[in-house]
């Protein structure tokens, strides 16, 4: 499985999705503890997961706050509880996703959004999210775990291959 996070200061989303690409196991947005918490009992519980991918900070010369800084700690924090279960993280960038998934530099959250759901719910309800009834691909996503998401999406076409 791939494990795809979308990091920040606090609170950081995941998305966990099979190898093809066929479903997403499990999902969130929860506190920075919590998910080295959980990564930690995945990893005690053998947790079969193969890639992690982590979206990484990239400079674009523009003055940053303290909470982006806190980010950065974090994504360091990550890497090194990742090399301690013998995990190497691959960083995936904001630019490569927009490539990868828009082949624009221009695209936008909205677009990235709307790629993921023609590459993955096209012509579905509700925009792939379905009902509480009828669960769609992407039920119970929320603004960051489509990022997460797209973290995944975006190593997996890099590095398994694009068989979506």
């Amino acid at each position: 499985m791939i494990l795809g996070i979308d990091p920040a200061n606090e609170y950081s989303a995941f998305v966990v999705v099979e190898n093809d690409l066929s479903a997403v196991v499990d999902k969130g947005k929860i506190p920075n503890k919590e998910l080295q918490d959980k990564i930690s009992n995945w990893k005690a519980e053998n947790y079969p997961i193969d890639y992690v991918a982590i979206e990484g900070i990239q400079s674009f010369g523009m003055p940053v706050g303290q909470t982006t800084f806190e980010t950065c700690y974090f994504i360091g924090r990550l890497l090194e509880q990742f090399e301690a279960f013998d995990i190497e993280p691959t960083l995936i960038y904001r630019s490569e996703e927009k490539m990868t998934l828009c082949h624009s530099m221009k695209a936008t959250d909205a677009t990235i959004r709307q790629a993921l759901i023609d590459l993955f719910a096209k012509d579905t309800p509700n925009k792939g999210k379905g009902t509480k009834k009828e669960p769609g691909y992407f039920y119970g996503f929320k603004a960051d775990v489509w990022s997460a998401f797209s973290v995944a999406i975006t190593f997996h076409t890099k590095y398994i291959g694009t068989e979506y």
